[in-house]
């Protein structure tokens, strides 16, 4: 068969021609081009990669599949919108949003189930904590008409929220980040010396426990063995108390060691543990409004 390039062009297509031996060819032409007796074969603008490799009719199968699968996510969302529509009516907000929540999963392009869950989360508009939780700025990332509802409904409320969470963390964050520091020069000064000690103590505990085994040698190759006999139980003595001094010492590295790692984490303080509460808090109200600073709103 013929190798043919075919052209970039957008109304070209490929054309599948039967020979007089019965096998087929592939042609290139333009739809004007196309006999009767030819298929031609238009390729889309988005192709899907993973129906490569499948026959015509696996291809059907696969699309009818996904089709069926779209309708029955859809009949889910309808479903749990309209059981989490009862819930609000009746004000049971906490099951409401749950369900809202898992119609958004269903269909995540569908606004009713973005605009129940808010209206649930914030009991109707009028509170806001819910959405300083980790599941709801999930949804305020995913669901944009949901957060397009939320700052038309709270922009103000939440505006005044944003404001004051930054004057306080914009105070609390140089406290926060000077006291780090300090802590971080005497936990090192700290560190540092239980290193040396502990280095002393390895280095005795080896030399006296070399000792004690050349002692210990002697005491069958010398005719008095009073002397190497003494001196085994004195070094050996030393040596434990080396050991055990060192125990003691590679103890207190291990909590210095570990004072250096609490104090590098942003909650090691009560500030710190505030500082992060109030950034967390900005940054879901930057998802909102953008990083713009609300003195400009």
């Amino acid at each position: 068969m013929e190798e043919r390039i075919l052209d970039e062009d957008e109304n070209r297509g490929i054309r599948i021609k039967r020979t007089k031996d019965g096998e087929t060819d592939a042609l290139e032409g333009t739809e004007g081009e196309i006999g009767e007796e030819e298929v031609a074969f238009e390729f889309p603008e988005e192709y899907d990669e993973s129906l490569a490799g499948m026959s015509q009719a696996q291809v059907e199968d696969e699309l009818a599949r996904r089709e069926k699968a779209r309708q029955e996510a859809l009949e889910n969302c309808r479903k749990l919108i309209d059981e989490g529509n009862a819930l609000l009516a009746e004000e049971n907000f906490s099951e409401a949003e749950e369900k809202f929540a898992q119609a958004s999963v269903f269909d995540v392009d569908s606004d009713e189930a973005a605009d129940g869950l808010f209206r649930a989360a914030t009991k109707n508009f009028t509170d806001t904590e819910r959405l300083y939780t980790d599941a709801r700025a999930e949804d305020l990332e995913r669901l944009e008409s949901g957060k397009k509802l939320v700052a038309e409904k709270l922009g103000g409320k939440l505006r005044e929220e944003q404001r004051a969470y930054r004057e306080e963390a914009d105070s609390l964050r140089p406290i926060v980040l000077e006291n780090r520091a300090k802590r971080r020069e005497a936990f090192a000064a700290n560190r540092k010396h239980y290193i040396i000690w502990t280095c002393v103590f390895i280095f005795f505990a080896a030399a006296f426990a070399i000792a004690t085994a050349i002692a210990a040698d002697n005491i069958l190759r010398v005719k008095d063995s009073t002397v190497p006999l003494a001196l085994t139980i004195v070094f050996g003595v030393i040596t434990f108390l080396a050991v055990a001094a060192l125990a003691v010492f590679f103890a207190k590295l291990a909590g210095a060691n570990k004072l250096c790692r609490m104090n590098e984490r942003p909650d090691a303080t009560q500030d710190g543990e505030r500082l992060l509460y109030l950034e967390r808090r900005l940054e879901i109200l930057d998802i909102i409004f953008g990083s713009d600073d609300p003195s400009d709103a």
